[in-house]
C-alpha cells in the first residue's frame, strides 16, 4: 500500500515491520485508544495512514480478534447497523484489502477515509 501513503509514512511503516511490530501478537488487538466504541466492534486511528488520499484514516474492527468468516450473525448485523448509520453519516469512503495485501489477515479492518481535497503526488 506504499502507494496510498506518503514516502515519510511509508518508510515509518516499513521500519516497524523490520523490527517486528507485526509478529508480536495482533497490533489492533494491542490498540488501545479508540475513537468510537459499539457492543461488538471498535474504531481507531490508523497508525499508518493512506495519508497520500486522505484527510482522516480510522478503522473499524470488532472487539474480538476475528476474520469476516468467524463473525457470528449478531457481529455481521450490528456492522451492517454501524454501516448504515454512524459511518455512512462521518466517512466518505471505505475500504477493504485482499487478503495477500494485507498486513494483518488474520483481524478483519475495514478502512474509514475521508478524502483530501488534494491528492499528493509524493
Amino acid at each position: 500500500m506504499g502507494d496510498l501513503r506518503t514516502k515519510k509514512t511509508h518508510q515509518k511503516y516499513l521500519k516497524l515491520i523490520t523490527e517486528g511490530f507485526l509478529v508480536n501478537g495482533c497490533s489492533l488487538c494491542k490498540e488501545a485508544k479508540s475513537i468510537k466504541e459499539f457492543k461488538h466492534w471498535r474504531i481507531i486511528d490508523n497508525r499508518f495512514p493512506w495519508d497520500r488520499i486522505a484527510q482522516t484514516h480510522h478503522m473499524i474492527v470488532p472487539k474480538r480478534h476475528a476474520i469476516y468468516e468467524k463473525l457470528n450473525e449478531i457481529e455481521k448485523k450490528e456492522f451492517e447497523i454501524i454501516k448504515l448509520g454512524y459511518i455512512e453519516e462521518k466517512y466518505e469512503l471505505i475500504a477493504e484489502a485482499v487478503n495477500k495485501k494485507k498486513s494483518i489477515p488474520q483481524h478483519l479492518h475495514i478502512h474509514l477515509i475521508i478524502l483530501k481535497d488534494q491528492i499528493q503526488t509524493r
